[in-house]
């Protein structure tokens, strides 16, 4: 059995599900033994952010530990600590979410859990690191990304490394398994066509690592989805061919 780490989003962590709708075996074939989930590369760089955050009722208990995670920068230390045979990446939190910083040291991930919960109007930014500008946003990153790579590589080879090339969907089906098109297509392909660009960059400054590619399986979303419908949710088959797919390049 091989041992897993994620850093990114569902995308790559909810494949490693045993629930019927993702993949019951899959612990017959992989552990997952840590994940870093929805934090930027840029925010992972910066220095430790030290919140109270247990009195966020609006963020549920069982997803307070991914804001602790991102807020106290531990991911080389957690990468250590579990010696992972392979590292799963995917930079949603990069290509979708704006990085915040608290000082000009300090940056958190804007992820879906801080915009839904009140938190985000307590903390006071100094400044906001968002896709408004595209260059300026890959400039930032690419220096984030360069120091990723320094410290990362102090505890993975670069072969360890797998970037799950990842898309929105355009479509989904409905509770009547009716294929349904989403109304902003011009808006999903502009998000879809930046991750590109931000995977195109990964594998520049991390040439030996693996690529999955998800972008022409031919799935797409589903309402039926277990954690709500969503772009970034897809059908059960989507899943299930990504373990095969995984099974494959970690042989």
């Amino acid at each position: 059995m091989k041992k897993i780490a994620v850093f990114g989003s569902c995308f790559s962590r909810n494949f490693l599900s045993s629930a019927p709708y993702f993949n019951p075996t899959y612990k017959s074939h992989f552990a997952c033994v840590m994940t870093q989930f929805h934090s930027s590369i840029i925010a992972t760089m910066t220095d430790v952010v030290t919140m109270d955050i247990s009195e966020y009722e609006d963020i549920p208990k069982e997803k307070k530990r991914f804001v602790h995670e991102d807020f106290e920068k531990r991911f080389f230390e957690r990468i250590a600590e579990t010696n992972p045979d392979y590292l799963l990446i995917d930079l949603y939190s990069d290509a979708l979410k704006n990085i915040g910083f608290i000082s000009e040291k300090q940056a958190i991930t804007i992820s879906p859990i801080i915009e839904q919960s009140r938190i985000l109007n307590d903390i006071r930014f100094v400044k906001m690191v968002d896709h408004q500008n595209k260059q300026h946003f890959k400039s930032v990153w690419l220096t984030s990304l360069h120091q990723y790579r320094k410290q990362l590589l102090c505890y993975i080879r670069e072969e360890q490394i797998i970037l799950n090339v990842c898309e929105l969907t355009s479509f989904y089906y409905d509770a009547q398994k009716k294929k349904v098109p989403y109304n902003t297509p011009e808006t999903l392909d502009e998000y879809n066509q930046f991750w590109n660009e931000l995977n195109t960059l990964f594998m520049q400054v991390f040439p030996k690592a693996k690529v999955l590619d998800m972008r022409n399986s031919g799935y797409i979303g589903d309402t039926s989805y277990p954690f709500g419908h969503s772009v970034s949710h897809y059908e059960s088959g989507y899943y299930r061919s990504m373990l095969h797919k995984i099974r494959e390049l970690t042989k």
